[in-house]
């Protein structure tokens, strides 16, 4: 299949994410780019195989295999077969730094995709909007947009195979630990020793696992807690700090404001049920 369509732009440009072209090619041409290319871009291989040259480093692309460009970054990708199908996507929009480094693509990067069928229907379902719905087209493929990355984020992010699996189930002790201690003062040291690692090392596992660091983890069990207390108790906020693990009250509101926009009493206030 080669097919492809660059939209003419409108108001698209106001939404939080847009594509500015899309497309699939049976044999990828041969791009060298000295001053890299101005948007994000997105490129998974299908069938067959070709080289990308990124960063001093040479990279084999193959079925299931995929690259991250980011905009300016100078590269070079070839087929190497006479088959090298891809597809691409090259987009912009406020929110796409944000959502790059929520879906671990900060910088030029190669992925491998475990389920390619996923997201390759989220892809179809894109191009053939661009084709087909001329006015509204691009409006609704914002949505798809988002939905893609979300995607991939589970796809390759979340699906690394063993390797993965093995890393969560060696973090899962600490997990129950802090599900069950959360009210206490946990310190990193008490949750290292839990799976015999370093401090250090454990920090690292659970950004590679969660995207987060440990005692951020903690706070998010604590307020999710508080939230349900809030609702559901009615004790004071100093209370509720205390029982959810904070002995500083001014404290514990910052971090609840921090995560949820909202104050604690702004929270119960706006989510009590009437009298």
């Amino acid at each position: 299949m080669t097919d492809f369509y660059y939209p003419v732009l409108s108001d698209e440009v106001n939404l939080p994410m847009y594509i500015l072209g899309i497309g699939a090619r049976d044999t990828e041409f041969h791009f060298i780019r000295e001053e890299g290319y101005p948007n994000h871009q997105i490129i998974y291989c299908v069938r067959g195989s070709g080289v990308l040259r990124v960063g001093g480093e040479e990279y084999s692309i193959n079925a299931g295999d995929g690259f991250y460009l980011p905009p300016k970054v100078p590269h070079e990708y070839f087929p190497t077969e006479e088959i090298w199908e891809t597809h691409w996507i090259t987009y912009e929009g406020r929110e796409i730094e944000n959502m790059m480094n929520y879906i671990k693509l900060d910088r030029a990067k190669v992925f491998r995709i475990h389920d390619l069928s996923s997201l390759d229907a989220i892809f179809k379902k894109m191009l053939h909007l661009m084709r087909t719905n001329y006015y509204y087209g691009g409006q609704q493929c914002s949505v798809h947009l988002y939905q893609f990355f979300v995607e991939f984020n589970r796809v390759v992010n979340m699906q690394n195979g063993s390797q993965d699996s093995a890393k969560l189930n060696q973090l899962k002790p600490v997990i129950d630990y802090i599900n069950t201690n959360y009210r206490k003062d946990i310190t990193l040291t008490e949750l290292s020793e839990l799976i015999g690692l370093s401090p250090q090392y454990l920090c690292r596992l659970f950004k590679e696992c969660l995207n987060l660091r440990p005692f951020e983890y903690l706070a998010r069990k604590r307020i999710q807690q508080a939230k349900l207390l809030l609702l559901e108790d009615k004790r004071n906020i100093n209370e509720i700090a205390s029982e959810v693990g904070y002995n500083d009250c001014s404290y514990f509101c910052a971090v609840f404001k921090r995560h949820e926009m909202l104050s604690p009493a702004e929270f119960r206030n706006l989510n009590k049920k009437s009298n």
